[in-house]
């Protein structure tokens, strides 16, 4: 075994150092390459997994509303070895990884990294060892049905001891995992007996057959070698039985085939195998945390892949919810979007795989849930659904049958080339050339997913200032927008109306090109166009950022070793101190932001907004969209397969010139990706506009329009008057206060600006400057010997800036010689004797600020000395 050697050159070393390769590489063995050797079932176990047909035969063709078979058809789990972005992204990643290893380990570059992909969407190809090459040219048949019944349901929980103990995921027997009369081990119900069968079975049988990557036991004595800092099985990390056992969520469940009752199934770590994604590769050369084992295992055996190099963080954003937590209480809004409403929310799949009336086989005794079901009375038959917010990918497939709802010949012409072209084979397994409606079917239930994610309130715009503020309230459990970052955003567009006109619109969309205006980091992005405006915090995404290629902002995620912008809205008691440690904490222009969203935004799970627009619209429409796949990115894989991108050194390129066969059916895809979004876009002239590479809109408002009314306000100053300055002797401390108050506002600002100007008609010269706080201005006296004494009239005007109105009020004081201690006007010898006798302990009837001239906080011969030189006509420094 050779373990690589941490990488701890600088960014610009890598960078230099690139020019000295060639564009060559060496093929290396993927079981015996520890870069993206990752903890769980290897291929080399023993597992082979069955196809969905024969699942199909009893699950599917009963109940399309509420069966497992037509819903899981529609989901992107089962089409997820067909995704064309997955494709596109694979090809890229592949020759990234050739790059970014042959730098760690100069002339055995390799493209192994793309393993981590293969291992999720062709699970059972790479179970089956058909991982290697890592190009997919090997998968066949029904590894393209993705994540299949079979793989699913032969999980197994690594964590079975803590699970079963109740101290990983609670004891609330009963409630929680809804098994009626169950009080624990001992307990003789029939759930605490399956349960009980079910942890002898993965104890003995399974989990021995893991192994580190050094040979040694994964698990000795039944719990992770490293169990202090492995505690969740992230990243496709899963554990699969090689016994033929279906594992479900329910104890009283029938069926011909054997079974065991899994809690597994049921838990909100199981869907955190594949929705919680890092970067094995960087974690082994670029470690940012210690080796507690002194070299002998793996940086991924000993830790939680939550804690290193970030690329997805669904699940967790999802435990430090509160939903993820403690388990929380949906909004009214949200539960108007299902039924029956989800109302309460501990896990994942309370809203991923739903609750819904029926039974999960076409079998005479099956049992109907929830009423037919006394062991689980609670639980419904999970919706085999697993919708997200990825329509477009599902459309597209949909369209692909030629007697589905969507036919589209381009599509298929586009995307059918053959496995000789694209390696992909859309024949194989349960295509979607051949079930076209259940496919658009998933699509139909992620727009509707997307409808639900969100809602606005609080819309207010002020029509005399400009002022508009909104609520973005985000619904789901997780960060609004989640999943793969890559070219996915979720934006807002404001537009202003007067009448049918528009006077304004912040952050537009061009349909004709196909992207937001003004986008400051896209060479299509069309410039903004009179009354338009682009407004960053208004597009919520993900930036990734790479100090292998130097980008602040990139598209490489195989090359990703940190986050330049996260300012994705955080659900429902988001606890950011916890959010740091699994690096998904807000990130704002590079660098780590977790005061970002305040601590009202975090325990609410919203985004307050607050922005100011052109006054004078008597409409505001604020719109919230979400884009699935921007222009930027599609353009980005198209030209780093085509090889005329930028990014990287000319010699990191070699998809087009590559000799070794590796990429001869993958170079197609750069043309490829970029035709099926054009065409899909409607670019073309041709295509439908599907939603999701069009912009969707999500939800929408109409701010209510107020007509802002006077704010009361008064002024006051500590003092009535104030010193001249100079420079050294008094440092510019001569000064008073200036304090604003707002008595009144009808309008209901919650905070304020103020604007402070000395009047034309003052005698006198003042600096005047504002403070952190807008009520509060500093006045400073003017210079000695240069600037005019007497009166100052100040003119103080506030304006509300969250509703708008307006108010002022006026204050006055005088500006003294320095040294007028009576204030008569000029620094004179009586002015010195009064100085004299407020040293001697005498009494005089001015305050010592009038004495103490240097403003150190007291009368002292210092001050004497300054009034001396005054009177002296000797100028102060």
């Amino acid at each position: 075994m050779r373990m690589l050697r941490p990488l701890l050159l600088a960014a610009t070393g890598l960078v230099v150092g690139a020019s000295l390769w060639a564009a060559t590489w060496t093929p290396m063995p993927v079981d015996a390459d520890p870069l993206v050797r990752m903890p769980g079932t290897q291929p080399g176990d023993g597992v082979v997994l069955e196809g969905p047909n024969r699942c199909l035969n009893c699950h599917a063709g009963y109940a399309e509303a509420v069966e497992p078979g037509f819903n899981w058809m529609g989901s992107m789990m089962a089409q997820a070895a067909r995704d064309p972005i997955f494709w596109a992204c694979v090809t890229v990643a592949a020759q990234d990884a050739i790059w970014a290893t042959n730098l760690v380990d100069p002339g055995n570059g390799r493209p192994n990294a793309t393993d981590i992909c293969l291992r999720c969407h062709f699970p059972a190809g790479w179970l089956g060892g058909r991982s290697d090459p890592t190009n997919a040219s090997l998968m066949t048949g029904d590894d393209y049905d993705g994540l299949t019944c079979d793989f699913c349901h032969r999980m197994y929980d690594p964590f079975a001891p803590d699970t079963h103990s109740g101290t990983r995921e609670g004891a609330d027997w009963a409630g929680y995992w809804d098994e009626h009369g169950n009080t624990g081990p001992g307990s003789g119900t029939l759930s605490q007996v399956s349960a009980d069968a079910t942890l002898a079975e993965d104890v003995q049988r399974q989990m021995p057959t893991a192994k580190l990557f050094s040979g040694g036991d994964f698990f000795p004595g039944g719990r992770p070698k490293y169990a202090s800092t492995y505690t969740e099985h992230g990243s496709g990390q899963y554990y699969v039985s090689a016994g033929s056992e279906k594992r479900a969520s329910f104890a009283d469940a029938t069926g011909r085939h054997a079974m065991l009752y899994s809690r597994h199934h049921k838990s909100k770590y199981f869907c955190g195998v594949c929705h919680d994604v890092s970067n094995p590769v960087l974690a082994q050369v670029l470690p940012a945390l210690p080796d507690q084992s002194g070299g002998q295992d793996l940086m991924t055996e000993q830790y939680s892949a939550s804690r290193y190099y970030h690329v997805e963080r669904t699940f967790s954003e999802f435990m430090v919810s509160s939903y993820g937590r403690t388990g929380a209480a949906t909004s009214t809004e949200f539960q108007s979007h299902f039924s029956p409403p989800i109302t309460f929310v501990t896990k994942c799949q309370d809203c991923h795989l739903r609750d819904v009336t029926g039974k999960a086989a076409d079998m005479k005794n099956a049992v109907v849930r929830p009423s037919g079901s006394t062991e689980h009375p609670q639980s419904g038959l999970p919706l085999h659904d697993m919708t997200g917010g990825n329509m477009w990918v599902s459309y597209i497939l949909a369209s692909l049958d030629p007697n589905g709802p969507v036919y589209d010949a381009t599509n298929v012409a586009i995307l059918n080339k053959g496995p000789a072209v694209l390696t992909l084979d859309l024949a194989a397994g349960q295509t979607p050339a051949a079930n076209g409606r259940a496919v658009k079917a998933g699509a139909d239930r992620a727009l509707a997913q997307l409808h639900a994610a969100a809602s606005i309130t609080h819309a207010v715009y002020n029509r005399g200032s400009g002022s508009l503020s909104f609520r973005i309230i985000n619904q789901t459990g997780h960060k609004l927008i989640s999943g793969f970052p890559e070219g996915r955003r979720m934006f807002v567009t404001v537009r202003g109306y007067l009448g049918q006109q528009p006077i304004f619109t912040v952050n537009p969309y061009d349909d004709a090109v196909g992207t937001l205006r003004g986008l400051p980091h896209s060479v299509s992005s069309p410039p903004l166009g009179p009354g338009e405006s682009y407004e960053d915090a208004l597009v919520y995404e993900v930036h990734p950022k790479s100090d292998l290629t130097g980008e602040e902002a990139t598209f490489h995620f195989v090359l990703a070793t940190g986050r330049s912008k996260d300012n994705r809205i955080p659900p429902k008691g988001f606890d950011v101190a916890a959010s740091v440690a699994r690096l998904c904490e807000p990130v704002w222009h590079g660098q780590s932001a977790p005061d970002y969203f305040t601590a009202a935004e975090y325990a609410g799970g919203y985004d307050d907004v607050a922005l100011t627009v052109p006054p004078g619209a008597d409409r505001v429409e604020i719109t919230l969209y979400y884009q699935g796949t921007s222009r930027e990115y599609v353009e980005f894989l198209r030209d780093e397969i085509n090889g005329t991108a930028t990014t990287l050194p000319p010699e990191a390129y070699i998809i087009q010139t590559d000799t070794s066969g590796f990429f001869t059916k993958l170079k197609a895809w750069g043309d490829t990706i970029w035709d099926l979004w054009r065409h899909n876009h409607g670019l073309d002239g041709q295509g439908r506009r599907v939603s999701g590479i069009v912009p969707v809109a999500m939800i929408g408002t109409e701010a209510l329009v107020v007509e802002p009314q006077a704010l009361g306000v008064t002024a006051g100053l500590d003092w009535d008057w104030v010193y001249q300055n100079t420079v050294k002797a008094t440092g510019d401390r001569h000064h008073c206060v200036l304090t604003i108050g707002v008595t009144s506002d009808p309008n209901g600002n919650s905070a304020y600006g103020a604007t402070v100007t000395v009047a034309a008609t003052s005698t006198g010269a003042v600096a005047v400057e504002p403070t952190a706080d807008p009520l509060v201005w500093i006045v400073r006296g003017g210079r000695v010997g240069v600037d005019p004494v007497g009166r100052v009239d100040l003119d103080i005007e506030v304006t509300g800036l969250t509703a708008g109105g307006q108010g002022a009020a006026t204050a006055w004081l005088t500006v003294r010689r320095l040294g007028d201690v009576d204030g008569n006007g000029g620094a004179e010898p009586t002015d010195m004797s009064l100085m004299i006798n407020r040293m001697n302990g005498k009494p005089v009837p001015y305050p010592d600020r009038a004495m103490d001239l240097d403003v150190n906080g007291g009368v002292e011969p210092t001050d004497l000395s300054m009034l001396t030189n005054l009177l002296n006509g000797v100028a102060l420094p």
